[in-house]
């Protein structure tokens, strides 16, 4: 059971994380909008928490997340890594030294195609996600493509669960320079290999993962909310002996893309998987940790390919 105080400049969040934590046993042990409460009673709502949950980001330097990981509280954030690039690394090594657990918000992770996908992946050779994007305002590319690569590879590190050995990227341009596709091959230690395909200006857009392993191949897409399995067995060539839908559930209706008017709700059980993750000992699915390293390949990736 663990109490969780939120600060936020939005007041909506007490309800909402209360109506999840409903049955939990965990509880909302209050709510202080940082910009209008007083140092002291943030600082003492803080120190009355187990875990704080910072829904969006208040100020730009991070100053109360950064005060509760010195306070020693656990974090959880409603929003990626890519929100406070500058603070991330600081954050790590404060979080190691006060030996808290910070999470951050990755919609992916979280996503029921995924999660009932986790249980079916070892030891995968080939991790490939496909991200064909539509038109989008060109002041807004770079930064796009970015976020983009930041979740791909927040994502895949996390399932190929090794050290990163090599970064190939390879951007394609049409003649008046436009980028149109840009390629990332990354080896990891334990011989997983990740791949990134991202099109740009694409007739219909399109986000999937597909995961190649001994015992055969997983396909996940995410927009369509589908997942499925093709398993082999020993002596099999070429051709795989049973295929079976992981999500959704047979007799339920195909999980759709969730809407603008659930992100409310999205946050809520991001947080309340967290408590979970805490009860049983375990880290984070979208740890800090693990999207500071994907923000810092995504980072190299921009260094070496120049524009996105």
């Amino acid at each position: 059971m663990y109490s969780v105080g939120i600060l936020s400049g939005q007041g909506k969040w007490p309800e909402v994380l209360a109506e999840m934590l409903k049955t939990s046993g965990s509880n909302v042990s209050g709510w202080i909008n940082p910009r209008e409460a007083s140092p002291l009673d943030t600082q003492q709502l803080i120190d009355f928490s187990d875990l704080i949950w910072i829904p969006e980001k208040i100020s730009a330097g991070m100053d109360e997340a950064v005060q509760v990981i010195r306070r020693s509280r656990h974090l959880s954030l409603g929003f990626p890594v890519v929100e406070f690039i500058e603070e991330a690394q600081g954050m790590v090594k404060l979080a190691h030294e006060a030996r808290v657990q910070v999470q951050i918000g990755h919609r992916d992770w979280y996503n029921p195609v995924v999660r009932s996908s986790l249980m079916h992946i070892f030891h995968p050779q080939s991790i490939r996600f496909t991200d064909h994007l539509t038109e989008f305002p060109q002041a807004e590319s770079h930064h796009q493509v970015f976020n983009i690569i930041v979740a791909d590879l927040d994502l895949a590190l996390g399932l190929a669960g090794s050290t990163v050995r090599r970064v190939r990227p390879h951007v394609s341009r049409l003649l008046d320079g436009t980028t149109i596709q840009i390629d990332i091959r990354v080896e990891m230690h334990n011989g997983t290999v990740i791949s990134l395909v991202i099109r740009k200006f694409a007739r219909e857009s399109e986000r999937k993962v597909e995961v190649i392993q001994p015992s055969g191949i997983l396909n996940i897409d995410l927009l369509q909310g589908i997942s499925t399995l093709e398993e082999y067995k020993d002596g099999d060539i070429g051709f795989p002996v049973a295929g079976k839908k992981l999500w959704p559930p047979e007799g339920e209706a195909q999980a759709a893309v969730p809407l603008e008017i659930h992100a409310d709700e999205d946050a809520a059980r991001q947080c309340l998987s967290f408590i979970h993750a805490l009860e049983r000992g375990r880290h984070s699915l979208s740890s800090l940790e693990g999207g500071f390293k994907a923000l810092e390949i995504a980072r190299q990736i921009e260094t070496a390919l120049g524009h996105l």
